[in-house]
């Protein structure tokens, strides 16, 4: 399973590989940056891509207290994106191409220790648009294909395409039951009334939705209330007639589409996470009811055989309480040895 234990953290002081994680934090990091810098500080990554940043004060003052240097990539509208770098930054660019993505794509340019070169990083954060169903996966399938595109331009050069994908990989199981059952808690109880509703219902029929009078309390944490999904009202009390089980979870899945990835592997890339673990799950999200993977580190062939290590930090052992409260994505580090050559 991807998980993260003390040891998985721990770094080789004689020869350390370089470490490099994609993280999102949900909806700008909200009150919760405390939580986020300490998780960062215990990934002891030399590279950090960010999404879903707002006002890039707080991962400015996260960058000078552990020691980083900052990259801040503003998109069109809102949901930004970032990266901190203990690499030497040789250059970078923030592409905002609304043709190609609605967001933007960081590419930096990181000197290596010693005689190794550079390495470029490619960041992303696609299209999400789930109540759109399959018709979200040709947008982000688009997206990508800018992105490998920005990297061909420099042929030959290592490089990494990393980033919360929004995308299901094919073959990948998920486990849709579980977290359906979750939303029809949360729907009896008021709390997906309160958050998660996607635009009102009419005013005629405010009063008829169904409540369960002797639902409990529930308390949810601020990152389950910003990471909850909107869903259209009236959708909202057919939740209650899913049925529990793998027979859910396999349905599910079999209806999701998963082009996207697949185009990153077609291309030649390597799952950095999936050459590392090749079987079990390897949730990424949400963290407060681990469901689907869709944040990815994707190595390009040239940089691929150097991949010595990749985890999901915060599924279990010591970081996992801290991860849950820090956003409702979890981590993902990868290593590779590019030392002096």
């Amino acid at each position: 399973m991807g998980s993260s234990s003390p040891s998985d953290l721990a770094v080789d002081p004689v020869c350390p590989p370089v470490r490099i994680a994609t993280y999102n934090v949900l909806a700008g990091g909200g009150a919760r940056w405390p939580q986020i810098t300490e998780l960062v500080r215990a990934m002891s990554a030399d590279v950090v891509a960010l999404q879903e940043l707002e006002d890039p004060g707080p991962m400015f003052r996260m960058a000078e207290q552990l020691g980083y240097e900052p990259i801040f990539g503003p998109a069109p509208r809102f949901r930004h994106q970032g990266l901190l770098s203990r690499l030497p930054i040789e250059g970078w660019r923030n592409h905002t191409d609304p043709r190609a993505y609605p967001r933007n794509s960081l590419e930096a340019t990181l000197r290596l220790p010693g005689a190794a070169g550079n390495l470029r990083v490619h960041t992303v954060h696609l299209t999400a648009a789930f109540q759109r169903r399959g018709r979200a996966e040709p947008d982000r399938v688009r997206e990508l294909a800018a992105v490998r595109e920005q990297a061909a331009a420099k042929p030959g050069t290592r490089h990494l395409i990393l980033g919360d994908f929004n995308a299901l990989t094919p073959g990948e199981s998920i486990r849709a039951a579980d977290f359906l059952a979750l939303l029809s808690e949360w729907r009896r109880a008021g709390v997906l009334e309160q958050y998660g509703t996607l635009g009102p219902p009419p005013p005629r029929l405010s009063g008829r939705r169904e409540r369960d009078p002797e639902a409990a309390v529930v308390e949810v944490s601020e990152v389950a209330r910003d990471g909850m999904p909107r869903l259209p009202w009236v959708f909202q009390p057919l939740l209650d007639l899913v049925p529990r089980g793998e027979g859910t979870d396999l349905l599910v899945g079999a209806i999701m589409p998963r082009d996207a990835v697949a185009s990153m592997t077609q291309a030649g890339y390597v799952d950095c996470l999936r050459r590392v673990h090749p079987r079990g799950d390897q949730f990424t999200c949400p963290t407060y009811r681990p469901a689907v993977r869709i944040d990815y580190l994707f190595a390009s062939p040239e940089l691929a055989p150097l991949l010595r290590s990749c985890q999901v930090v915060g599924r279990s052992g010591r970081f996992t309480e801290l991860a849950r409260r820090a956003s409702d994505h979890f981590p993902v580090v990868a290593e590779f040895a590019l030392g002096s050559r």
